[in-house]
């Protein structure tokens, strides 16, 4: 996600890239949780989140004849019900964001808690412990500090506190929300990031420093980006900005159909035009070529002819009196005499085909024997035999059609 796009946050009144610099285009937004209206709610398994959160956020907004946007990310669900985190963005309060983001020409797809990432990127430190206790987290940023109180890694408490000389005022009545929340329970520390005076501190809790990055808001930005890739995280943009990014999208694939159909148009002219000319041109080189071609085709194969006449008559293996010997030593001898027991009476001897020829045996099974030594002598590539069939005193009569070459297979 960090790759695909850009994640910028806005603090200090300036935006700030986790990349090398601000690209235009579209990129999830971090915000300080002092820009936001934020609220632990308890949501019942058959109300609706958005709907229950949006009147509890409701009562608390500085801003309460705008209506908001609400988001839900879910950090524990029962049988019972869940519990989310709801916030939203006033957009009373986020005209200086708006403005930077038009200089920057960026338009925002995600809007997320900085302190979120921040937290995210310090789990490590925090994870794990007894169960059943409570933790306070302080994390120090440019515009305001964020206070979690955790109940078993569950958030029960979320607080921006703008003014730390009211933090240990802020811290009490943090408490205090997280009690009346999640009930009585023992708080074990408390953690701190950044540059937080904690005088006065330790008397809720024993203090912890977390190890913060030499740059703070990078780490936060990272965690924001691993957050952006969970389609369950907040996402706390205005309706209004909503609306703005679908119009700038739609107008993006406005221009691009429009720069595709300009190119179809500009290719569809070229080749009305273009194509007759080069086509003249083309047909007239094809037609040469086509002449030299014919001329070499012409000379080649009478070539290829004589040569195919010479092997012809060169070829003694395929001769008539070859063939004659082949088939006469193939022919099958009875046991115990020297004379043959097939008789050929017939011979018809074709140079490019094979041989036919017609005989007598005593039986059909020497005419069969013959046969198969046709076949296994390799030289014919096809042998067909007729009969054999009762002659004459008893003999068995036959044809034998030899091959040279293989009958084709019609398609």
């Amino acid at each position: 996600m960090a790759e695909s796009i850009q994640v910028v946050a806005f603090e200090g009144g300036e935006l700030r890239p986790l990349g090398p610099e601000i690209v235009p285009g579209e990129a999830v937004l971090a915000l300080p949780l002092s820009r936001l209206v934020v609220r632990m709610v308890r949501v019942a398994a058959e109300d609706d989140p958005v709907k229950t959160a949006s009147e509890s956020l409701a009562a608390v907004s500085p801003f309460p004849d705008e209506p908001l946007t609400v988001s839900c990310e879910t950090v524990r669900e029962t049988e019972e019900g869940r519990t989310v985190l709801a916030a939203a963005l006033p957009e009373g309060a986020a005209d200086d964001i708006a403005d930077a983001l038009d200089a920057a020409k960026i338009n925002v797809t995600k809007v997320d808690v900085l302190a979120l990432g921040e937290l995210r990127g310090l789990w490590p430190q925090l994870s794990g412990g007894s169960a059943g206790v409570r933790r306070l987290v302080l994390l120090k940023g440019a515009d305001c500090i964020s206070l979690f109180v955790l109940d078993d890694d569950v958030p029960s408490a979320v607080r921006a506190i703008t003014s730390e000389g009211d933090l240990r005022r802020e811290v009490m009545l943090s408490l205090l929300e997280a009690e009346d929340f999640g009930g009585a329970r023992p708080l074990s520390e408390v953690a701190i990031a950044g540059d937080v005076d904690a005088s006065g501190l330790d008397a809720f809790a024993p203090v912890r420093r977390l190890e913060v990055g030499e740059d703070r808001v990078r780490t936060a930005l990272e965690g924001v980006a691993a957050r952006a890739e969970e389609p369950s995280s907040l996402d706390a943009m205005p309706s209004s900005w909503r609306e703005v990014l679908d119009e700038t999208r739609f107008k993006a694939k406005l221009r691009k159909f429009l720069a595709i159909a300009g190119g179809i148009w500009a290719f569809v002219m070229l080749v009305l035009f273009g194509v007759p000319f080069v086509f003249g041109l083309l047909t007239d080189r094809q037609k040469g070529l086509c002449r030299e071609h014919s001329r070499q085709y012409k000379s080649v194969l009478a070539m290829k002819e004589k040569v195919d006449l010479v092997r012809k008559y060169s070829d003694h293996a395929r001769g008539a009196l070859e063939t004659m010997k082949t088939v006469s030593d193939l022919l099958p001898l009875p046991e115990g005499s020297d004379s043959s027991c097939i008789e050929l009476n017939s011979w018809n001897f074709r140079r490019e085909d094979g041989v036919r020829f017609s005989g007598e045996a005593d039986s059909a099974q020497l005419v069969y024997q013959f046969k198969d030594a046709l076949i296994d002598c390799g030289v014919f590539a096809r042998v067909e035999l007729q009969g054999p069939s009762a002659g004459k005193g008893g003999r068995q009569r036959f044809d034998i059609d030899c091959r040279f070459e293989a009958e084709e297979e019609s398609e």
